[in-house]
């Protein structure tokens, strides 16, 4: 259960990352081209956090558990054991 809840907590905290950083790369979109060249270099570098930080959401997606079993305290408290 506890990696379950991990894996689902670092899941949103990395979506809601990614979406902040998808809006500000719109915004740099519709900036005008000169403004856009002076912020070039770290224009690319957001581009690059935001690839690594994708790929990171695709992995936590397919590597993290979706059912556990239940620990024995959890099983208890559902009346289950």
């Amino acid at each position: 259960m506890a990696s379950r809840n991990f894996c689902s907590n670092v899941g949103e905290e990395l979506e809601v990352w990614s979406i902040k950083f998808h809006e500000l790369s719109r915004k740099i979109d519709r900036m005008p081209s000169i403004d856009k060249y002076r912020l070039l270099s770290h224009i690319e570098d957001l581009h690059i956090i935001m690839t690594e930080m994708d790929d990171r959401l695709c992995e936590m997606m397919t590597a993290c558990p979706t059912v556990e079993p239940l620990e024995k305290e959890e099983s208890n408290m559902l009346g289950l054991s």
